[in-house]
């Protein structure tokens, strides 16, 4: 266990690595940029990598110096191919492979999940289809447990939701999850992405309270991956928008249906709709497709602005104290804002 100040330990220098600049507007929105991770004026350091990419290619990105918080020199760099935990970014990679499911007839939405998973049959006493755990409708919070809500009713987070749909998926297509996930991945090209434990992962802590933080060394359970425990890259999250968004992946109707709102939730950043393992938001005059995550050891964020074609991607390897979720995604939300600042004004 470590005690210390995080902001005066941490020495978050930029690798910032930009493609040749055409005009003094796009080098000042680097700057800008570049401004959300270099600022005085921030709650604590930042731990990981960002990036920003038009379709395939990456135009802007930063890394922290080292994915150690002490100052041990031997401690890794970290790079855009570094593996984190990508934790609820897996859902909609859960989801497409359920949409995928549903492309070749072997699942219907708005069926009982107890029509492919017998031994849920008789567990509540209400009828909860697939459609509703994709939504976050279900009321599931245990599979021993009473439901929390009604089903249909109200938008209630549930991880357990995305697990049976994990579940869900190898049941109909008779592979094991990890064979499913893995073969999605290789057609997306993503070739540092994986549904299982890598030695490989980047370095990770969780901040027990302000400045306290504790190296994480137990990996997630297997049966949490299909809500929380793929592994991935940030530049493999840009193939991931694009294979998700902009190829044969899943059909257009599937595609139409994933991201259509089918709840909504509150969020930090207003009132979002909520598609399947994506929330959805154009209140800023931008659409946008979003997700983050928060699990022992890493922190996400995951945006697609599809009418630019832009993803935003940004993996820590800290779990920050989880009091102030405004301060733990305080880099995320702030890159995201200037982000927005830019599309609104292109």
């Amino acid at each position: 266990m470590m005690k210390m100040n995080v902001l005066a330990c941490r020495l978050a220098y930029s690798l910032a690595m930009m493609l040749p600049m055409v005009s003094v507007a796009a080098q000042n929105n680097v700057t800008d940029l570049q401004s959300v991770f270099t600022s005085a004026d921030v709650p604590r350091s930042f731990s990981g990598v960002a990036v920003i990419a038009k379709g395939n290619e990456i135009t802007f990105s930063y890394t922290s110096a080292s994915q150690s918080v002490s100052s041990d020199l031997a401690a890794p760099a970290f790079t855009l191919q570094t593996p984190f935990v990508t934790a609820s970014l897996s859902k909609q990679m859960t989801a497409a492979l359920v949409m995928r499911e549903v492309g070749q007839g072997r699942v219907d939405l708005d069926a009982p999940i107890s029509q492919y998973l017998n031994y849920l049959k008789g567990k509540w006493n209400a009828v909860i289809t697939v459609r509703q755990l994709l939504n976050h409708l279900s009321g599931i919070v245990a599979v021993d447990k009473p439901l929390k809500t009604v089903p249909g009713e109200v938008f209630a987070y549930s991880n357990i939701g995305y697990n049976l749909l994990g579940e869900l998926v190898a049941t109909t297509s008779g592979k094991d999850y990890e064979m499913l996930a893995s073969d999605m991945f290789e057609y997306c090209g993503m070739d540092n992405t994986s549904p299982s434990s890598n030695t490989n992962n980047a370095l990770r802590y969780h901040e027990k309270s302000l400045g306290e933080l504790v190296e994480i060394t137990k990996d997630l359970p297997a049966s949490t991956t299909p809500s929380a425990g793929i592994i991935s890259t940030a530049e493999d999250l840009v193939a991931w928008n694009q294979c998700l968004h902009n190829s044969d992946l899943i059909s257009a109707k599937s595609h139409v249906q994933m991201v259509a709102k089918g709840a909504t939730r509150k969020h930090r950043w207003g009132e979002l709709g909520y598609g399947f393992g994506l929330q959805l938001s154009d209140k800023a005059a931008i659409q946008e497709w979003s997700h983050s995550g928060y699990v022992l050891g890493y922190i996400s964020t995951l945006s697609y602005y599809p009418k630019s074609d832009t993803s935003m991607i940004l993996l820590e390897n800290i779990s920050w104290y989880p009091k102030d979720m405004t301060r733990v995604f305080h880099y995320h939300d702030k890159l995201r804002s200037q982000l927005l600042k830019q599309l609104i004004n292109k």
